[in-house]
């Protein structure tokens, strides 16, 4: 079921060139807990990384913490909704420790816009593994339910490329296309100790 849509906070954008993830990529926006946003997400290039919205602080978050995550719809860019929608990656940003046990990575794409040591040892996506939510995992439409730890203070949530399968479609083999997600946050002080949240946990919409 989706919940009903509270007054959406001003809408988050894709810091340029953000297609990695680091835990010193500039906050878009922020969000408190149980509050809702609106991110915008352009369109993956063809051959390129995933762009990625965000990153979006969630105040008073910290490491040990548990983000809740809830996807409460989601469209194409000329804002019709698009109920099969789903997002490619939801993740939180990385730590120091999984920076250095992921070895950098050359600046490459994201020199132009995340500088010097950021850019070198930014990860793409696929070096993060299951610490991001990933739809090669399970698709989250409209209705999902996502459980992240923290890793760094503030979150640092991003979310990026989405995908609008035809109905009955296979999942992502479509190119994505530029478009907007509404979500949901809340914070759970402590929640990697108190329910063992280690990896994400991804609730897809029982629809």
């Amino acid at each position: 079921m989706v919940l009903p849509l509270a007054p959406l906070e001003p809408a988050a954008r894709g810091v340029p060139g953000h297609d990695r993830w680091h835990p010193d990529i500039p906050a878009a926006a922020e969000v408190i807990t149980g509050g809702s946003v609106r991110m915008d997400c352009p369109a993956r290039v063809p051959g390129a990384e995933p762009v990625l919205c965000g990153p979006l602080v969630v105040v008073g978050a910290e490491p040990g913490d548990v983000i809740v995550v809830d996807v409460l719809g989601m469209g194409r860019a000329d804002g019709r909704s698009a109920r099969g929608g789903h997002p490619g990656l939801v993740g939180c940003a990385p730590d120091a420790d999984t920076l250095r046990r992921a070895g950098v990575v050359p600046g490459g794409p994201a020199e132009g816009a995340l500088l010097g040591r950021v850019a070198a040892e930014a990860l793409r996506s696929e070096s993060l593994g299951r610490r991001i939510a990933s739809c090669g995992i399970a698709p989250l439409p409209a209705g999902s339910r996502i459980l992240l730890p923290v890793h760094v203070r503030g979150a640092k949530l991003s979310v990026g490329d989405l995908h609008f399968p035809e109905p009955g479609a296979p999942d992502c083999r479509r190119a994505s296309a530029p478009g907007w997600i509404d979500l949901r946050v809340h914070l759970t002080r402590q929640g990697v100790t108190r329910f063992r949240v280690t990896g994400p946990m991804l609730m897809p919409s029982p629809d």
